[in-house]
Formats: structure tokens, sequence, C-alpha cells
């Protein structure tokens, strides 16, 4: 069963979010090999910006290659089994999601023994549902069909600007609010985190301010 981290969206490898990568490193092993999915950045900067994370991986010991929506099945197949880690990167849920799918990579991911690691956008995607702010698809915020990771909601960049969405939401389930700066980390059915963390049920919130596991 994988090791999943949901990072809130501030850049993994600066001061914030280096602590949370390098421990999700360690965790995959020595030498991790890393499955880059840069399937919901925007095509402009889109090349840079992966050019930026796999350098940085790199300097963290890792080798970092990178899957396309396009790639033969069997190819991709492949390439998921010789990784240690996959990592989703920011971007378009939307996008991402359609990716996900067209690709297979969803179905493929159910049984991934590794770690798998979401920044914002991609980490938003990993559980059963994603909940999307108002948009030119929806006045009010609306929620679409995640990876099914697991069953509570994660929402990444979370602010209290958010609470008229967050709190409604909750209602009959799970759902963290996670800062910029901020992961929440599942494995083996134990949650912890790091850093501070809004956790909703029912449309109540809990602040969590410590760093130990959440049963």
């Amino acid at each position: 069963m994988a090791i999943l981290y949901f990072l809130g969206g501030h850049d993994p490898f600066l001061d914030l979010g280096i602590h949370i990568t390098v421990r999700a490193l360690r965790e995959a092993g020595d030498a991790p090999h890393i499955l880059l999915l840069p399937w919901g950045l925007p095509p402009r900067g889109a090349e840079q910006k992966i050019q930026e994370i796999k350098g940085a991986f790199h300097d963290l010991g890792g080798t970092v290659d990178i899957a396309w929506v396009e790639d033969d099945p069997d190819h991709l197949i492949s390439r998921l089994r010789k990784s240690d880690m996959v990592f989703l990167t920011d971007g378009s849920i939307r996008k991402m999601q359609r990716s996900l799918r067209s690709s297979r990579m969803e179905q493929l991911l159910q049984d991934y023994p590794g770690i798998i690691m979401g920044d914002a956008s991609g980490a938003a995607l990993m559980p059963n549902l994603a909940l999307l702010p108002p948009d030119k698809y929806s006045s009010t915020y609306s929620m679409i069909t995640g990876l099914n990771l697991v069953d509570f909601c994660v929402v990444p960049r979370y602010t209290h600007n958010l609470d008229q969405y967050v709190l409604e939401a909750s209602t009959g389930r799970t759902l963290f609010g996670i800062p910029e700066g901020s992961a929440v980390m599942y494995g083996a059915g134990i949650l912890s985190h790091s850093g501070t963390v809004h956790m909703f049920r029912n449309g109540k919130r809990t602040i969590l301010t410590d760093q130990l596991p959440i049963r």
C-alpha cells in the first residue's frame, strides 16, 4: 500500500517544504527513482518548471523520469513499476483529472506500493473527491472525482476565505484544509501532518498544531 503525501502548495524544494520532501525521499529508499506526472501544468512555462523539479530532485539524490499522457500504456506500466515515488505536480485540476483517466494512470495507481506525493492540485486529486471553488463551470463550489486513494478530502492552499465552501462540503465527510507550507501524510492507516492543518467534520473545525499521528 502506498504512503501518501498531500502538500499544501508551497514550493516543495524551498524552506517551508524541503523537510517534507526529504522525509518522503527517505521513505522511498536509497537513490529513489521518481516518476513525474506534470499533466496539470499550463503549456507556457511547463518545460522550465519540469526542469526545475528534475534538478531539485537530483540535488536531493533522486532520479526523475517523466511520463506523458500520450505514452504507450505498456510503457507507462513498466515505468511505474520501476519507480519508488510518483510526483503529481500542481496545475489545472480538471485537466489533470482528464489525463489521469485517459492514460489509465488512475487505475494503475490503486495498487502502487511506493510513495505518492501530490503538490497542491495534485494533492487535491488524490482522494475520492476533489473540492473546487467557484469557476467558469460552476457559480458555487463543486466536487469532482479523484484517484480514490483515501476517503477524506483535502483543500491545498487553504485560507479562511474558503471557509464558506469548506464548512458546507465537510457535511458527511472529513476534509483537511492544508495551508501553504503544511502537509498531510497517510500510510498504513495512520494519518499525520506537518505544520498547522485545519480538520473539518460535519461543519465543525479542529485546528491541528502538533505533529502526532491521527487515528
